[in-house]
Parts: structure tokens; sequence; C-alpha cells
């Protein structure tokens, strides 16, 4: 039996552990996924109420289960296949050169097709009062550019890919040399990218990937790239201003995109959309098109015809769906009770600010007040664009037709938005998503209906459990602002340097012991990157700090619930596979660590399980680190 004081994780959670099953269809199982997993099955059920006529359908829903009608129907989905890839990919198909292809390029981005030029329009993250373009690298195919240093490993995984590849690109038509060829070909552009992309590590810090550039100047560095014509139409106007992230690509960008590269980029296109059409076809093609992305998380099958269709029609219906799930599944009590805990945390912060012993008055002015600007969102949205609200699902069309009309609206809308006022009452996710999130750009933090429950938070459990639950994410989001990159913007959103300069140097000493403290831990024999985590471990810190402060203000405060709860929200079992592929894209740290590494900063933990020298959890007192 793991004794509390040796691996408080595993002593929490290990009889959980032992006995769950990871579903079939699922890389994971835990806190997270269960209550994923439970609001899919209700949502389900009441879809199949909705449709068998026991329950009327709401109104807002009425296109959904228009459009799940579509998804499930498996046997129309078979019909006329090639057909359907040979019209989707005409447009691909018709252009045979380079300067045709640039002509072409404005127009295939209107169209919904994924090219060769990854772009955005996001705020001006020094004028958030303004959204912009942002450019950065396309996608790769690995999960990060570290993962081809391994050469072994990266030809295991691009061997899955093509093997994938080709097979979806010989049943929708094609034949199997041409197939051969164009993964060759693809794979060739794929290398390109990944030899000049930025890493994970090196896109965390993302305060670093802000390089306002004039178009005419980058226009001047890619001699054979018409990037300002593609620009200008997609966005109806001239383009003075964009903002490059991925610095290290776009400098690289001339031996990217040019002539002798048409042909491997053109293939490379090709497939993108085939991937991205592949799994609304048939059943067998949906299965097939998820092999990578199953052999990457450790997943053992494809999820069932049913739950699939399910999902891909609340894909194209979330902010909907989400919203009819928050108005009628989550009560005022919950979001009355749930606020009143957000600002009892943001009242410890408000406090801790003013007994700060380690930064200087003038940076801890700066900070109540971004604190005090700090927006709250609990529940549901108040608003949705209005591409979403009226989305309408054509019942005579095909299921295909549908989502690419469907994704030309939504070209459209994000097009649109630029130079616009950006909107800060639009959420980032649906109120039926089991997450929560920090937004710099608006500095706001947002609670979705799904997380607010088990084993988050429950009305009947103890205000201490709920606080190391719900509490925690809580104060984690609203650390977020004051982390290694929300610390750079500020009230307003705006990125600058607020600090005094010898205050930020304070704040940047404690912040490397956390990073000090996971760098190298292993997980499933992969190394954690403490530089990737750092952002995600000084809010997890800080949330258990805050969140703990909250608690004990409550007469019954209980600190075993606290802190006991606190590790039941992590718990988790996993494919060893998708620890590692978390390792090396996530900049969460693995579960586990995410329990046993932040306790060991605060004495109260070891008094409480009396923890001594020797023990697996000791941490000397002189290495325990706080910041907030």
């Amino acid at each position: 039996m793991v004794r509390l004081q040796d691996d408080f994780y595993e002593a929490i959670n290990g009889a959980w552990i032992d006995q769950a099953t990871i579903p079939a269809d699922k890389p994971a199982t835990g806190g997270f996924y269960d209550l994923i997993e439970d609001i899919e099955q209700l949502e389900r059920q009441e879809l199949a109420d909705f449709e068998s006529g026991k329950k009327p359908i709401p109104a807002p829903l009425k296109n959904f289960v228009a459009f799940h009608k579509l998804t499930s129907n498996w046997d129309q989905r078979q019909q006329g296949i090639q057909q359907i890839v040979t019209q989707y990919l005409a447009p691909l198909q018709a252009i045979t050169s380079w300067s045709a292809w640039q002509k072409n390029a404005g127009q295939l981005i209107k169209n919904a097709y994924s090219t060769e030029l990854a772009f955005g329009i996001s705020p001006d993250s020094k004028n958030t009062a303004i959204n912009e373009l942002w450019l950065t690298a396309p996608d790769i195919i690995l999960p990060d550019t570290t993962s081809y240093d391994d050469p072994e490993s990266s030809q295991q995984l691009l061997a899955v890919w093509s093997k994938m590849v080709k097979e979806i690109l010989v049943k929708v038509g094609f034949a199997q040399a041409t197939a051969d060829q164009m993964v060759e070909q693809a794979l060739a552009f794929d290398r390109l990218i990944a030899d000049r992309s930025s890493s994970n590590e090196e896109m965390s810090d993302y305060w670093k990937n802000y390089h306002p550039t004039a178009l005419a100047d980058l226009q001047k560095r890619l001699p054979e790239y018409d990037l300002s014509t593609t620009l200008t139409e997609i966005l109806d106007s001239s383009v003075e201003k964009i903002i490059i992230s991925d610095a290290k690509f776009w400098d690289k960008a001339p031996e990217v995109y040019q002539a002798e590269n048409f042909e491997a980029i053109k293939a490379w296109t090709m497939i993108q959309a085939v991937l991205e059409i592949a799994p609304f076809l048939s059943n067998d093609l949906r299965v097939l098109a998820g092999q990578y992305q199953r052999t990457l998380s450790g997943t053992a099958e494809a999820s069932e015809p049913a739950k699939a269709a399910f999902r891909q029609a609340h894909a194209f219906f979330a902010s909907v769906v989400g919203l009819w799930y928050g108005e009628n599944f989550f009560g005022p009590q919950a979001k009355a009770d749930v606020t009143k805990m957000v600002k009892s945390i943001i009242k410890v912060y408000e406090q801790r600010f003013e007994h700060n012993d380690w930064l200087t008055p003038a940076t801890l002015e700066k900070a109540k007040v971004k604190l005090n600007a700090l927006t709250i969102k609990v529940g549901y949205p108040d608003f949705i664009p209005d591409y979403l609200v009226n989305r309408t699902v054509d019942l005579e069309q095909s299921l295909v037709d549908n989502i690419i009309r469907f994704s030309k609206e939504a070209v459209a809308y994000h097009l649109s938005k630029w130079h616009q006022k950006p909107n800060a009452e639009v959420w980032g996710m649906s109120a039926d998503t089991v997450n929560a999130y920090y937004s710099p750009d608006f500095n706001q933090i947002v609670f979705p209906a799904a997380i607010l429950q088990a084993p988050f938070y429950q009305l009947n459990q103890s205000a201490s459990a709920n606080f190391g639950g719900i509490g925690t994410v809580i104060a984690h989001e609203i650390t977020h602002a004051f982390d290694t990159n929300g610390a750079r913007f500020d009230e307003h959103g705006n990125l600058h340097e607020w600090w005094q300069p010898s205050d930020f140097e304070n704040f940047e000493a404690r912040t490397k012991l956390i990073e000090e403290q996971f760098d190298g831990l292993e997980s499933a024999g992969a190394k954690v990157n403490g530089h990737l985590t750092v952002s995600e471990n000084v809010a997890d810190l800080g949330g258990i700090s805050a969140a703990l402060t909250a608690a004990q203000a409550d007469p019954a405060f209980n600190v075993h619930d606290f802190f006991e709860n606190q590790a039941q929200i992590w718990r988790q079992k996993a494919s060893d596979d998708y620890l590692k592929l978390l390792a090396s894209i996530d900049v969460h740290a693995p579960a586990k660590l995410r329990v046993n590494v932040p306790v060991t900063n605060f004495d109260l933990f070891f008094d409480t399980y009396q923890v001594q020298k020797g023990d697996g959890m000791w941490r000397e007192p002189a290495d325990r680190v706080q910041i907030w």
C-alpha cells in the first residue's frame, strides 16, 4: 500500500486507478474525461428524446437535430464518395503552375481550403482595441519540431501517417502510383516547414511571439510568393500591417514559398483537403482517417458510429448546444455560489498585494489595477455570433455540402473581424466544455457550466472540498493573469512592461525555481520540459495557495478535504503513448505531477500528513517556493 507521505497522488487515487478501465475509444480516463463522458451521454439521451418525439425540439436546437440526421445516416454517407471528393478537389486539381496557384490562393482560402498560408484574425497584443492579421507557420505532421530529432520514432510515426493517407487516397479514387507520389511530395513539404518552425517550447512564451511587420517589407523578402495580392483579396482591402507569431519560420519563409516547391505544396494542400473531408464520408473512411491520431495517443479503437455521428454534429453546433445545456442544466444557486467563490479568491489576491514583501509599491499598485479590472464569466455566454445562431441545415443537400457551406461561413466571419473592435462577449469555448480559461487579450476568466459540477464542485459537499476542487481551478485561472506570460499584459490586455525592472527580475527568479522543480521529471518514460510547462505550473501553485487561504476563512475548514479533493480532480489513467505525447506538446504538467509537486511547497501539507525527511514527498523548507 502506498503511503500518503511517499506518493500523495497514488495514495489518494491508487484504488481508483487499479479498478479504472480506459475506454477503447479514448486514450485516458479520469476526472475530466469521465465528466466529459457523462455530459455527452446526457446530451445524446436528450437528442434521442427529441428525435423520437418524446420531447419537443427546443427552437435553438432544430438545426442541430436536423444535422444529426445527416451525420447519423451512414448508408447515405457511403454513396457517391469518389464523385464528392473529385468535385471537392477540382479547384485544386485545376491549378497546374505556381503562377496560377498564386492567382487562385485568395479564393482557395475563402472557400475554406487549408492552404500553406497559416493566418488568423486576433487582437493586436499592443492595441487590443482592434483586430489585426496574424501569420504563423503551417501545421506539421509530427507533434513537435523536436519530434523529428528522433530518427527511429519519427520514421515510425511518419510511416503510419503515410500508410493511412495512401489508403485513403486510393479509396477515394486515386491510382496507387499517384497516391504514393502525393504522399512523398507532402512529406517533403512537411519537412521544409518543420526544419524552419519554432518548437512548442519556443512558442510557449507567447509574449515573445509578437512581431508587427509592414506587409511591404515582408513581401520584399518573398520574391516568389504573391502575399500582398492574396491578403488583399481575402480581406477585400489593401493591407499595410501584419503580425508574425513564428518569426523563426517567416525569416526562412523564402526557402519554402518558391516555384520549385509548387508540386509539393499542391500535394500537401490536396492531402489536407482529403483528410478534412474523409471523416464525413463512409464509416470505413472515418475510422481510417483517425488511425494516425490513435497511434499517437495510444487509443485502441475508433469510436462507435453512433458516438461519432453525435460528436460530428455537435462540433458544428457546439456554441448553440452549449448555451442550451447551460440554460437547462446549470442552476442559479450553483452560479451564485461559484461566483461567490471567485470573489472570495480575488479578495485573497487583494490582501496579498496589500501585504506583499517582495514587490515595490509601484508594481503592486499596477497589479491591483489589473486585478480589479478582471472580468468574471460563469456558466454560459450572453452572446453567440450570428453566423452560428443562424446556421441552417439543408436536408436536400449532402452532409459534405452542408459542411462546406458551414466552413465557408466560418471563414467569412473570421475574416470580417479584421480591423474591427474585438468582441469580449464571445466565449472561447462552449458552455458544455469541461474546462476553464483566462484570456490575456480581454483580462477575463471564464468558467463554463460543464466544469462546475462533481468532482470539481458539488453543492452538497464541504466548502473545503469545493475549494480544493473548483476553487483551485478558479484561482489557477486568476493566477494566469500574473504568470510568466500573463504578467506581461496589462489590465486592458495590452503587452507592455508595467513592472519595475527589479521586481520582474525577482519574479523571474522565483518562477525559475518552479521550472526547476518540474524539469526532467519522468512521465511514462518521457521527460517533462520545465520551461514548456512553467506558466501552467506557476498557475497551479498560485491556484492551490489562494484557494487554500480562501478555504481557511471558513470556520468549518477541513484541511484533509481540501488537499484530497485537489488530488482527486486530477486523477487519471492513461496509455503510455498518450502521456509521452502530452510531454512533448502540452503546456500542462502530467496529472500526477500537478498534484505531487505543488503541494510540497506548503508547510501545512507537511504538518497535516506528517511528512518527514526521507519520505517520498519531502522537500526541504529552504527549497519550498511561493510566488503569489
